[in-house]
């Protein structure tokens, strides 16, 4: 594990999360003590999670809090006044046609996208190599149990991908579609992140198994689709590093 690694998965932790028995936390905070530049961001990063929380802390909450919310308040019959019927009726069809012209846009905007554009959305999620991840595990099984609970994009591992060890995933919502992120640990240093979304969320996704290299803002990605789920393997390890895995 080295420093970014590290991160990635120090990162998802909660202040609750330090007493485990999860290895790849262990070896994170292992590092941690032998890596001076890393302690000293880890514990920039704890001070500014201890302070938000304890700041949530201090807002009060009423003491009726629970008695007000048991006890609602009483509905009263309105009877509008006959001029007002006529406004409610016209500010009803008002409402109408915005929620039409808003359904429409949503539509447009989550309809399926090229493979530059789904692209360009899900790489600033990986937050230059340390993205929020909800959950870490090294069990390749346990992850994907994770993503089917949520109904999230669980597709097949290349068998390069498959010997590597995982160190988390997340799943997002991107322009409407459902996408999941799997992270990896490589072997010679560095991580490599695999999106999977629904082949029809891509509307120029190959229909063969054999990828597409590109390099796309700064990261060595790879793109293919199996027919059922389109894949974007992503690292800054350089190209050569995702042909390993291919």
């Amino acid at each position: 594990m080295d420093k970014r690694e590290a991160k990635v998965v120090l990162q998802a932790l909660r202040p609750n999360d330090l007493n485990t028995s999860e290895p790849l936390i262990i070896q994170a905070l292992i590092l941690v003590e032998n890596d001076p530049e890393l302690k000293a961001w880890w514990e920039a990063q704890q001070s500014f999670d201890f302070k938000v929380a304890s700041k949530l802390k201090e807002v009060p909450l009423p003491a009726d809090l629970r008695d007000t919310i048991l006890a609602g308040r009483k509905i009263k019959q309105f009877t509008p006044p006959p001029n007002l019927s006529a406004w409610l009726a016209a500010a009803a069809v008002v409402a109408i046609l915005c929620l039409a012209g808003t359904l429409r846009q949503i539509y447009v905007t989550t309809g399926p996208l090229p493979e530059t554009e789904y692209a360009a959305a899900v790489l600033p999620l990986l937050n230059h190599d340390a993205p929020s991840l909800a959950m870490t595990s090294a069990d390749h099984d346990k992850i994907m149990a994770w993503l089917k609970e949520r109904n999230a994009p669980a597709g097949s591992l290349t068998p390069g991908l498959t010997v590597l060890q995982t160190i988390g995933c997340q799943k997002f919502a991107v322009h409407g579609h459902t996408v999941s992120l799997v992270c990896f640990s490589l072997l010679g240093g560095g991580v490599a992140h695999l999106f999977m979304v629904e082949q029809d969320a891509i509307s120029d996704a190959q229909e063969n198994h054999s990828p597409e290299f590109n390099q796309v803002q700064g990261w060595s990605t790879a793109a293919w689709s199996d027919g059922r789920m389109s894949y974007l393997l992503a690292t800054q390890a350089g190209p050569e590093a995702l042909k390993q895995l291919l």
